[in-house]
């Protein structure tokens, strides 16, 4: 998946963050290969922590195997996932929920791309309309 793609589905969709978790063939996992954040993310992260770590950042300490948390799920049904309340979820369920809690994620938005899954979210609360009704994601699931 292009970094432009990336960038286009996380500004398409009012997301805060997008990652794309590639399929490693050698490695038989997925893993982080790209990820976008916009500027007002960056700075206000910044602002808030006095750090320059993202959950982007940090999520390329962990892979995933196929069926596997969310992502691996994902992966392997080759349907769409979306969380509205990622603090509601099993730890199981979603394993980068602490993390997403520490950086402020609330909602998360997957869709099976290619060889691998696009993650979107957001620090707001989605509700189904809204996330649907972005033409970026659409075009994603469709």
């Amino acid at each position: 998946m292009a970094q432009a793609d990336i960038e286009k589905a996380c500004k398409e969709s009012g997301a805060c963050y997008a990652v794309y978790w590639g399929f490693d063939e050698a490695a038989k996992v997925l893993k982080p290969i790209a990820h976008f954040n916009p500027a007002e993310r960056l700075a206000a992260v910044k602002a808030k922590t006095g750090k320059d770590d993202l959950f982007t950042t940090e999520s390329y300490k962990f892979t995933m195997k196929p069926g596997e948390g969310s992502v691996g799920k994902c992966y392997v049904s080759g349907e769409p996932l979306f969380f509205q309340d990622v603090d509601a979820l099993p730890q199981d369920s979603f394993l980068r929920k602490d993390l997403a809690k520490q950086f402020g994620i609330v909602s998360i938005a997957m869709k099976p791309f290619g060889k691998g899954v696009l993650e979107v979210g957001s620090a707001e609360k989605w509700d189904v309309c809204v996330w649907a009704s972005s033409q970026c994601i659409r075009d994603l699931i469709v």
